[in-house]
């Protein structure tokens, strides 16, 4: 009997948790303002721990002096990140290597589908900082926003 209990309550915490045992989550958007494609990489047996973190982020009517517009986001410029069944949110910081000083910073922040749980949609908000003004902070050059999706690979 304890068995069967056990085993039915393993089955339905597996169906709760498919977004936990992840290998790789993918997300894509691709509007007006920007072209990006990230993928994630979680451990199911280090508590959801980052494993890697990749992409590419092409500003699509950036005007901003020095800013590269197309550029390779790295682990090391991930700043947060969350992940668990339901939601799904990373920061991506970055500052300039050489030329005019600049930073960009990528919020993506999405929650899983109703009707698919290897599914995410939400929004991003890109923005880069050029400068500063004569108080000492940065001068916002460029802040846009749209929606991304992301799924569990």
């Amino acid at each position: 009997m304890c068995a069967r209990i056990a085993i039915a309550l393993i089955a339905a915490l597996t169906g709760s948790c498919e977004a936990l045992a992840a290998q790789r989550i993918y997300c894509v958007a691709d509007d007006a303002n920007l072209k990006m494609s990230l993928e994630s990489g979680f451990s199911a047996e280090k508590q959801g721990a980052l494993e890697h973190f990749r992409g590419v982020l092409t500003l699509k009517d950036s005007k901003v002096p020095g800013l590269v517009e197309t550029m390779r986001l790295t682990s090391s410029m991930l700043k947060q990140h969350w992940m668990d069944g339901s939601e799904l949110r990373l920061q991506v910081y970055t500052e300039s290597q050489s030329g005019p000083f600049a930073t960009l910073e990528l919020t993506v922040d999405t929650a899983v589908t109703p009707d698919d749980k290897s599914r995410f949609q939400g929004g991003y908000t890109v923005k880069v900082q050029t400068g500063t003004d004569a108080s000492g902070n940065l001068q916002t050059a460029l802040s846009r926003d749209g929606r991304v999706v992301c799924e569990l690979k």
